[in-house]
């Protein structure tokens, strides 16, 4: 098993299992999670059976290649590399989200940091709802690594954006004592 096995959603799940779990019990939801085998099954397999399988990769960090292209079911994305690529609606949907847990809204973050575009690259119209319903079986690797990366820039950018208003702020206020 490696990071490239494990989706968003599954991500999720995981973070959702009860901390007091046994050490068998949490193998167990790992296994039925990870490989899409129902729980009651799994929960039936010999000890053994559990050994076999190597948990390891969920103690570390993800590592993949920061790629800011992408295709999903059939559909073409690129990720936001910089603030003025973002449109507005994003950016205040971003900031309702800033106090949830990272790992629970993922998908609707990248849903956010991303945008359609054609074969040629070029932005198209884009379905931010079907985004959310369909990014949780993004390999998390890679985008869980995108969403660290933003998240480091994003106080920059409200700090950034804050400074421009309060420019334009001072401008209109300058241009009606002008006037």
């Amino acid at each position: 098993m490696n990071w490239k096995d494990v989706t968003i959603g599954m991500l999720q799940e995981i973070g959702e299992l009860p901390e007091d779990l046994s050490t068998v019990e949490r193998a167990a939801h790992l296994v039925s999670i990870i490989k899409g085998i129902p729980f009651e099954e799994v929960s039936k397999w010999p000890i053994e059976k559990y050994e076999s399988m190597d948990f390891d990769l969920l103690s570390e960090m993800p590592k993949a290649k920061l790629k800011f292209k992408f295709k999903h079911k059939g559909r073409r994305f690129r990720l936001v590399r910089s603030a003025n690529k973002m449109s507005a609606h994003h950016f205040i949907e971003l900031q309702e989200l800033g106090d949830a847990d990272r790992i629970d809204i993922l998908h609707k973050i990248i849903a956010c940091l991303s945008y359609r575009v054609n074969v040629f690259g070029r932005k198209i119209e884009d379905d931010y709802e079907w985004k959310v319903a369909n990014f949780k079986n993004l390999p998390c690797s890679q985008f869980y690594r995108y969403a660290l990366f933003f998240s480091k820039l994003y106080p920059k950018l409200l700090e950034n954006t804050l400074t421009f208003l309060k420019q334009e702020k001072a401008k209109v206020q300058q241009m009606s004592l002008d006037g």
